[in-house]
């Protein structure tokens, strides 16, 4: 692995505008989302009485949401898409430097600005749960337990992020990688759930083998039995596949 690539995207991410703005959106809504729920229940909206106010629960209630999801599509698809835009990717492979080396490393700083936000959501919305409604009224919580619940999750976004970065590498422009993100985000997990209905006499969900299942599915204390590993499980065949389909694309990728 080439450390000079490391260094570079490593630099471009901290001079990212993108990165530290998406970061505080992040952060943003980890605070928003407690207080948008308090707001909900002084109101009396019924679909707010379901969740269990406390600042662990409102965790696990965030992570069926795909808030973060849409946050990293939307910072790797730019930051991986305007390599090109700007020559810089052109420059890259001018130089002689291998494919498979420019992929990993601009990986590993996709990786890293994912794990920040990822951190930056976490720590905010616990906080500010926290102080709303206090950490864990109602005993569900286990540290053993919420370790694992947040390392698992932690493994899905790195297998998200890794599908971000194959999406934007192979449509080269900032729009479109976005637009396709998010849809991976949003769309695609809604038409495997039509597809489970349709196959629903094969008892076949294909729905729960996209990354999003994997993070709804950890997204309760206490755990439901083999969430863990079924996540786990996931998050390495999604990584392992994505940097395989991603290295042989890009490849066969004509830089101009």
């Amino acid at each position: 692995m080439n450390k000079n690539v490391i260094s570079s995207e490593f630099y471009k991410l901290k001079k990212s505008r993108p990165f530290w703005a998406l970061l505080i959106v992040s952060a943003f809504f980890g605070v928003f989302l407690p207080l948008a729920i308090q707001q909900g229940v002084a109101s009396g909206e019924a679909e707010m009485k379901d969740i269990a106010l406390s600042g662990i629960e409102i965790l696990n209630y965030a992570y069926s949401m795909p808030i973060l999801p849409l946050v990293a599509a939307v910072f790797v698809s730019i930051f991986v898409s305007g390599e090109f835009h700007y020559g810089t990717m052109k420059n890259y492979i001018s130089k002689g430097l291998p494919r498979a080396d420019i992929f990993i490393g601009k990986y590993l700083a996709c990786a890293a600005a994912v794990s920040a936000m990822f951190v930056a959501f976490n720590v905010s919305l616990l906080v500010s749960g926290t102080v709303l409604f206090g950490f864990d009224p109602h005993g569900v919580f286990v540290l053993s337990g919420f370790v694992g619940m947040l390392a698992v999750a932690w493994l899905l976004f790195m297998a998200y992020t890794a599908v971000f970065e194959v999406v934007a590498m192979h449509l080269r422009s900032n729009g479109g990688a976005i637009a396709v993100n998010i849809c991976t985000v949003t769309v695609f997990p809604t038409l495997l759930g039509a597809l489970d209905f349709l196959l629903r006499g094969l008892g076949v969900k294909p729905s729960k083998l996209w990354i999003s299942a994997g993070i709804s599915g950890i997204a309760k204390l206490p755990l439901p039995s083999g969430a863990l590993l079924t996540g786990v499980i996931l998050a390495v065949v999604y990584f392992i596949a994505m940097h395989f389909v991603g290295i042989a694309l890009f490849r066969k990728t004509d830089v101009k």
